[in-house]
């Protein structure tokens, strides 16, 4: 799409997107942007972000596969620990 258009910017500070830009980038309702500078103007592109379901899911199965594994609350706080401040785990799992 070469063709330039134009949006006015509301008093709060919000841009409506021409109707063709949407569909042609499939931005819908409740989309997000990222929003880029680039020099003296800027660059849009669609975020691509989890709903809470999926994220929700990822957590449940995270649980399932750790629990099955035999990882504890106090493993992930060790590793949590090591990670922050860089240094090696009192013990090391291999599964």
């Amino acid at each position: 799409m070469d063709q330039p258009y134009v949006a006015k910017i509301t008093s709060k500070g919000q841009i409506t997107l021409p109707k063709p830009l949407r569909e042609a980038l499939g931005l819908a309702d409740g989309d997000l942007l990222l929003v880029y500078v680039e020099g003296r103007g800027v660059r849009l592109e669609k975020a691509a972000v989890s709903t809470s379901e999926e994220f929700l899911d990822l957590a449940r199965r995270t649980e399932v596969r750790w629990r099955n594994q035999g990882v504890t609350a106090a493993d992930v706080e060790e590793a949590i620990g090591w990670a922050r401040r860089g240094d090696e785990p009192s013990s090391t799992r291999t599964s």
